[in-house]
């Protein structure tokens, strides 16, 4: 039994089709995603489209990232105290990916877990999730001060997780824990696409961490195409350092902006950081 096992693809369908040909390659017989399935990246029906004609030709299992949540709650109408709009740093790129979904879509989301135990025969079961079992925005990074009380809780030994787009494989309190990288965004990559094989033989799982070149300037185009600027420029910046190898983090640069903002104004609301303190953040990382 062979696994490909994808996760936060963030729109970015042109690394999305170079993972598949290659997992198809390999001898995958499934595909399993973890989430975060749309944003960042421009053509997001692209990436939708074609994960439904893959699960027409593959067995294919799904299940819910933080993203699908962003979508979920905005069409239910929760936290509308975050203003997403066209030109705002930080929300404009959720306002661009939001617009380009269907209710109908967005419904299917709701219908996926955020957390599965997955069981095929001679082999021992393990845990998807995008997040954590728990929470889908919840990080199973194992730098993390929590980690060690989290992991007590797993209940099997392999738990394939995502949502911090590195690839990571670790263990703690005899649980071992994998993320198989980002498709579309991948952290510490050299602007590269990322998956894993998980190849079950002899009663185990064995992975195999797989980093991909794709066409990172056909993403660039398409997001110039899109004019992807003007709904987010700060966002957009980042994303294309990254996609070009990059070793900037986003949350790194928000976590700057909000320090200069602080200094500045006195406080920081990191849903409402101002567009000036975004672009020193992005200065900063760039001459350092």
């Amino acid at each position: 039994m062979k696994l490909a096992i994808m996760a936060d693809i963030h729109s970015n369908h042109i690394a999305l089709e170079r993972c598949v040909e290659e997992a198809k390659k390999q001898g995958a017989e499934e595909f399993i995603f973890l989430g975060d399935y749309i944003g960042d990246m421009p053509c997001p029906e692209k990436t939708i489209s074609f994960l439904k004609e893959l699960s027409k030709q593959y067995p294919c299992t799904f299940i819910r990232g933080n993203k699908e949540d962003y979508w979920i709650d905005r069409k239910k109408g929760r936290n509308t105290d975050w203003i997403w709009e066209k030109g705002k740093c930080g929300s404009g790129i959720l306002a661009y990916a939001y617009e380009r979904l269907t209710p109908a879509q967005i419904d299917e989301f709701d219908k996926l877990p955020i957390s599965m135990t997955l069981e095929y025969p001679g082999l021992p079961p393990f845990v998807i999730c995008h997040g954590s079992p728990r929470k889908a925005s919840e990080s199973l990074r194992p730098d993390y001060d929590y980690i060690d009380s989290l992991t007590k809780k797993l209940t099997t030994e392999l738990t394939v997780c995502a949502h911090f787009h590195i690839q990571t494989m670790y263990e703690r309190n005899g649980k071992r824990i994998i993320n198989p990288g980002s498709v579309g965004v991948a952290l510490r990559s050299g602007g590269k696409a990322q998956f894993m094989l998980l190849t079950g033989e002899n009663g185990n799982w064995n992975p195999e961490f797989v980093t991909l070149s794709y066409d990172v300037p056909a993403v660039i185009k398409e997001m110039e195409e899109e004019n992807m600027s003007d709904y987010d420029p700060a966002w957009t910046r980042i994303t294309m350092h990254v996609l070009n190898g990059s070793t900037f983090a986003y949350t790194a640069v928000l976590e700057r902006a909000c320090v200069l903002c602080t200094e500045d104004t006195g406080s920081a609301d990191w849903r409402n950081i101002p567009r000036e303190y975004w672009e020193k953040a992005i200065d900063e990382f760039e001459s350092a």
